[in-house]
Order: C-alpha cells, then structure tokens, then sequence
C-alpha cells in the first residue's frame, strides 16, 4: 500500500496532489486542519493536511483473548445448589467443552429450559435442528473478513465502495474546519460542481452565498449540462452576477430642468482613493463629454489634500472651491451653478468616529447630490469593509465605488458587501493613473473575476 500524506493552503488543492498521484482509486485516511505560525493560537496561516493511499487498509480480525461472558442465573430462595465436581484436567484436554455443555453443567435444568429454550428444541430432535455439537460450536462467533462469493458479488462491492469515495470526496472538498451544511453537503452534487463550490470559498465568497448560487445552477441545469464543466461554470458565474447588481450605463452631465447641475458626492473611510477617484471623474466628463466640471473639497483635516485636488483641477483645467465647513458647501456648489457637473470630495472618516461621521453626513446633505458614491477600498479585510459599509449609511449613499481591484488578494468579499450593503455597484478602480483606471462596473465582468481569480484580471481589457 502507497501512504502520502499531502499539504496545502486549501482543502481543494490538497484534493487536487491526491488526484493527480492516485488517481480516481485513491482513498481518503486522514484529514487535518491547523494554523502553521501562530503565536498564542494567534496570526499564522491554515495548512490542510491530507493522508492518503492508493488502496484501502486492510484490517486483520483480533483473535479473541476474553473469556465468553455469562449472565448470572437466580435461583428461587432456599433451594440449594449442588457443587458440580470439577473434571479432570487430563479429561478436559482430552474432550472439548462446549459453551453450552459449560452452562448445563452449572446450573440445574429447570434454568436452563427458561434461559435457553432454544437449545431444548435442538435436543429434541425436531424437524431442522442441528445436532449438539454443532449448535455449541456456532454459540462461538468469529470475526472473519468479508469476502464476494464470486465475480459478480465482487463486481458489486467495488462499485458501491466507487460510490461511497465519491460522496467523501465532495465533502471533503467543500468541509472547512470540519462544518458542512447546505446543498452541497447533503450530497446529490456532481463534481464539477462541487469543485466549483470549493472554489467559490477559496475566493472568499461566504458558504451562504456559494450554497446559493452552486443550489440554483443545480435546479437549472439538466443532468448532463451538470456533467459538463464548461457548462456548470457558466451557470454558476451566471448566477454569481445576479448577485452583484450594478448601476449600468451612466447618463451624460448636464444640468436638470430647474438648470442645476449634476452633483455628485464621494463618501468613504481614510485611504480609500476618494481624491484620485475624484481627478478620473473629472477627466471623464470633462475630456471624454465635453462637459464643464467643477469640484468642490471639504476634506480640509488631511495634510496635502487640498493641494492634491488643486493640481488634478490644474492638469484638467476646472474649477475648484473649497469649503471648510458643511454650511461653506451649499455656498460653493452655488457658485459653480454655471457647471454642468459638480463633484463633492468629503473627508475620509474612521467608521468609529461618530461625531465626524455626523459631521460628514451634515456636508452631503448641505450639497444635495443627485449622486452619492460610497467609496471602499477592495484590498483591505473583509471585516473592514463590511463595518465601514454599516456605519456610512447615515450619510445615505445609494451607490457602491470599488478601488484598488488590482491589490485585492481576494474578490469574493465584494460579492458579500455587496448583498450586505444592499447597493449597486457604479465603478471599479484598477490603477492609480489619471484619468485611466477606472471603469464602468459590469456583473458578468465582476463575476468572472470573483470565480476565475486574480490570474484572469486583465485589467484595461
């Protein structure tokens, strides 16, 4: 028998080296996960550790080296028990004694008829009984392997063994942790789909979700469309954009029937590239439409940032205000009412910092934008976003911005903010270069960078 044990950093590429040394014929013995690194159960990095063979183990019967076990018979009160003399030991060894024949001789027949009734029968000689000896030897059980009787009992066995490694296989590839539930791991899933969702999970989308969509691609497909992995792929990336809903096609820049110009305002924590988010804007409707585009700044609190949005303003060529506090805002949009577009940059703000995010919901509201962007940064921890989505919502965004795609280790998390934030999603981010780098948002887009990973990117594509 060939043992291997296999390491990886996820259940799905530990399963991928089995696969790939044993082949369909391997067996699953042993799995383990751990953290590598940890100090104090703390930081480090999941290693998944599977041991495996190409044949099953072969388990020899333990000969039986107890002493057979009786129940202690009762007696009625007062009757008295006759000791049975004890043989022999030369007349032991020269005759077997069964298990049966040891009872009788301890105990009186009246005992023996109650407690083993079918011994009687067999004594009596009736129809189908086997004779003493027989019936004593076989009060001895033995355990023995198990055997096919012939080539189509054996043909038999290894198939339903086929079927049992084939269903241990699916849970391994979508347990993490030792937990399963949900579609998937109540079983009737096909590999290609199994593969898929363990895939999903190893991008971070969260099992809820992953259970969801790989459920859904199951009750579309057919049998056969399930058996093909072109096919289950595209089902499960087509279900993986309905969940990421995005605003679509932009309208052009222009100013409203009551001749107010289109307002826009980005909202976010600190770090998130509002600013240079901003100066691409900015370029695009005022290179690419022709419009005239103003900006406004309340971010006066960061080192630099006024001055940072000035040479943006400079290199495009529009105006800039700046507003030091929420009741300067309403004055500077005002002045730039001859704009077609105007785009508010709001200081960045801690998600805990309640009275600046009181503060920041006052500038929003003072500039009544007709657009509200809430700005996160894509490569930061999944927890970071889903706070900051949470504590924003005072300030009444009612679009999503993602940055900084192409520093995000994983993109499944956007598929989670996004169903938590319940917003849709306007643009993507993928560089620092103004007045590149930013596009559209697109659902087949996102989700086909969500489920092939960041080796499929291809940004500017």
């Amino acid at each position: 028998m060939n043992l291997k044990t296999y390491r990886a950093g996820t259940m799905a590429q530990a399963l991928a080296e089995v696969k790939k040394d044993f082949g369909k014929d391997a067996v699953i013995l042993h799995t383990r996960v751990h953290r590598e690194g940890a100090l104090l159960g703390l930081g480090g990095k999941q290693v998944v550790e599977i041991t495996a063979s190409d044949q099953a183990p072969v388990r020899r019967p333990r000969p039986r080296t107890e002493p057979e076990s009786f129940t202690p018979m009762a007696f009625p009160r007062g009757e008295r028990v006759a000791p049975t003399p004890e043989p022999h030991p030369m007349a032991a060894a020269a005759q077997p004694v069964s298990a049966a024949a040891a009872l009788r001789a301890m105990a009186p027949r009246a005992a023996l008829e109650v407690l083993a009734p079918e011994e009687s029968t067999a004594n009596s000689g009736g129809p189908g009984s086997a004779p003493r000896a027989d019936r004593g030897s076989s009060a001895l059980a033995v355990t023995a392997p198990l055997a096919p009787v012939d080539a189509a009992a054996a043909s038999s066995l290894h198939a339903e063994l086929a079927s049992i490694r084939r269903l241990v296989g699916q849970v391994l590839q979508v347990t993490r942790s030792g937990a399963g539930s949900g579609t998937v791991a109540s079983g009737g899933v096909p590999d290609a789909l199994a593969a898929l969702f363990a895939s999903l999970l190893d991008a971070g989308v969260s099992r809820e979700l992953a259970d969801e969509v790989v459920g859904g691609v199951r009750d579309d497909l057919t049998r056969a469309e399930l058996a093909d992995e072109t096919v289950a792929k595209l089902g499960v990336k087509r279900r993986l954009a309905r969940l990421l809903p995005v605003v679509g096609a932009i309208g052009p820049g222009g100013r409203s029937a009551e001749g107010k110009p289109l307002t826009i305002a980005l909202i976010g924590p600190t770090g998130v590239g509002k600013t240079t988010t901003i100066g691409k804007l900015a370029a695009a409707y005022k290179l690419r439409q022709g419009k005239r585009v103003g900006l406004v700044t309340c971010d006066t609190y960061r080192i630099a940032a006024v001055e940072q949005l000035r040479v943006y303003a400079g290199i495009i060529g529009v105006p800039l205000k700046v507003a030091l506090a929420p009741q300067d805002v309403a004055l500077a949009c005002a002045e730039l009412r001859d704009c077609d577009v105007v785009i508010v940059d709001t200081p960045g703000r801690g998600q805990r910092d309640h009275a600046r995010l009181d503060e920041l919901s006052a500038c929003v509201k003072a500039a009544n934008p007709d657009q509200t962007h809430l700005v996160l940064s894509t490569g930061v921890a999944e927890a970071v976003l889903l706070a900051a989505a949470e504590r924003f919502k005072i300030a009444g965004p009612d679009r999503l911005l993602l940055t900084k795609l192409d520093e995000a280790v994983q993109l499944g998390p956007i598929v989670n903010v996004v169903r938590r934030a319940g917003l849709p999603v306007s643009y993507v981010t993928t560089g620092q270069e103004v007045p590149d780098h930013i596009e559209l948002a697109n659902s087949d887009r996102l989700a086909g960078l969500v489920l092939d990973g960041a080796s499929s990117q291809g940004w500017g594509q």
